[in-house]
């Protein structure tokens, strides 16, 4: 199906009013073991519960690249998520649209193994402690990756309440410090990339 990129050597014609790949409702039913799902570059617009229902392995779930930004407010798929290690949201912006905040939905609370979140390329303005409040009681939380978000202001202390982050991504974002938010006041064992162009996981 139509992929995000529109740059790609050889880009695919898109579905027929942008619609998404029709993935079957019962379509993983069978695949009780499985554990990576990679379901990028499809132009999903809506996660159904429903392919999860017989899933309950999935140790690492792949929707970049997709049209997710409202889902990801919504996102009632992660409570049957028990068991994932490593979710990638990326690049799913809204195309010629600038948020203002991120809007993660209190689902993301549920996931209680997961260890790294990327989330690069939802595209929004300010980084504040309401924007990711569902995640600060993750007990595994490792890695989360925030990178190219183009985000301008940002309560760097927010971090301060997740005590198991070992790195935090913002590189390639515009980012002002608000407050009197510094990166001293990450925790010791926290790696932290902040530059225009700075390291990824």
């Amino acid at each position: 199906n139509c992929p995000r990129c529109y740059n790609v050597p050889f880009p695919c014609t898109p579905c027929e009013n942008n619609s998404p790949l029709q993935i079957d409702l019962n379509a993983f039913d069978a695949l009780t073991e499985l554990q990576v799902l990679r379901l990028h570059s499809n132009s999903l617009q809506h996660v159904p519960q429903r392919w999860f229902k017989n899933i309950n392995k999935l140790k690492e779930l792949d929707l970049s690249q997709n049209f997710l930004a409202k889902e990801i407010g919504d996102a009632k798929f992660l409570h049957l998520l028990h068991n994932l290690v490593n979710l990638d949201l990326s690049f799913n912006y809204d195309l010629q649209v600038y948020h203002a905040v991120i809007n993660l939905s209190d689902a993301f609370s549920s996931l209680k193994k997961l260890k790294v979140l990327r989330i690069k390329g939802y595209v929004f303005k300010e980084l504040n402690s309401l924007n990711l409040f569902p995640l600060c009681n993750l007990p595994s939380l490792e890695v989360l990756d925030l990178g190219t978000n183009f985000i301008k202001i940002a309560d760097l202390s927010i971090f301060k309440q997740f005590k198991t982050l070992k790195f935090i991504d913002l590189s390639v974002n515009k980012i002002s410090p608000s407050g009197d938010s510094t990166e001293g006041g990450f925790c010791s064992n926290m790696r932290t990339s902040v530059e225009g162009h700075g390291p990824q996981v």
